[in-house]
């Protein structure tokens, strides 16, 4: 293919992609005088046998910091409160997760299988990546609902190996995150969006390295990381690898 088809490709995976990962993704959510303020990211995950919520450790903490705190569940209902510490945190790795109560809804919902995750980083820089989550500007209150309104961001990038910042640890990863480099499905340039609220997003590998075009499909793709850092300077997104998080998890 040349550059252009390839374009037109990767294009043309992002909408497959939003509807086949959006019944993973959830909101952390702070509850301020019975409102709800959205704080961060996660991804519904089954590991071991259990229902799994995996955000940002700093998301955990951000939402806690008032006291009440919860989890979005089923779509415009209100979200699910959470209690206590989460089973799994590290601060290093900037990683957290619950085990989520047999009463958490689970109605309309999905849960990553570990089996599609991809701990190795082979083919990080040949396949495109795929962050979906909720900024926090496409996320509001509604009394009426008595929920969140939320429209997640499905968005799709390569890596980003060159101009990184020098804080970045070897367990992370960088994508772009450059307005003058956003384009919409149509070709068109996007409005750049605020980050703030992606934190705790999943970021998948498409699946498409070493596939033929023709053969590629969304449950191809893999879980590579989580999402933790937003480098304005930079113009860069951070995420921290799986690998860590599996090991944070069999712990």
């Amino acid at each position: 293919m040349d550059v252009q088809d390839k374009i037109r490709f990767v294009q043309s995976t992002i909408e497959p992609m939003a509807l086949h990962t959006y019944p993973h993704i959830a909101g952390f959510v702070a509850i301020e005088d019975d409102t709800g303020r959205h704080v961060g990211s996660a991804l519904r995950c089954a590991v071991a046998g259990r229902n799994i919520i995996i955000t940002a450790a700093h998301v955990v903490r951000e939402a806690r910091s008032g006291g009440r705190f919860a989890v979005t569940a089923v779509r415009g209902e209100a979200p699910f409160e959470l209690h206590g510490d989460p089973a799994r945190i590290d601060d290093e790795f900037d990683v957290a997760a619950y085990f989520l109560p047999a009463e958490y809804p689970t109605h309309g919902l999905a849960f990553w299988p570990k089996e599609r995750i991809d701990p190795y980083e082979e083919k990080l820089s040949t396949d495109y990546l795929f962050v979906h989550g909720f900024p926090g500007v496409r996320s509001r209150f509604s009394p009426l609902l008595g929920s969140l309104a939320k429209q997640s961001l499905p968005y799709g990038v390569m890596l980003r190996e060159d101009e990184l910042p020098a804080s970045m640890k070897p367990f992370q990863f960088a994508m772009d995150f450059d307005p003058t480099n956003m384009f919409l499905r149509d070709g068109n340039a996007a409005d750049w969006l605020d980050p703030h609220g992606l934190s705790g997003s999943p970021v998948w590998r498409i699946g498409a390295s070493g596939q033929r075009v023709d053969a590629w499909k969304p449950d191809l793709c893999l879980l590579v990381g989580i999402v933790t850092t937003w480098c304005p300077d930079e113009k860069l997104i951070l995420a921290t690898k799986v690998a860590p998080l599996l090991d944070l998890l069999r712990g």
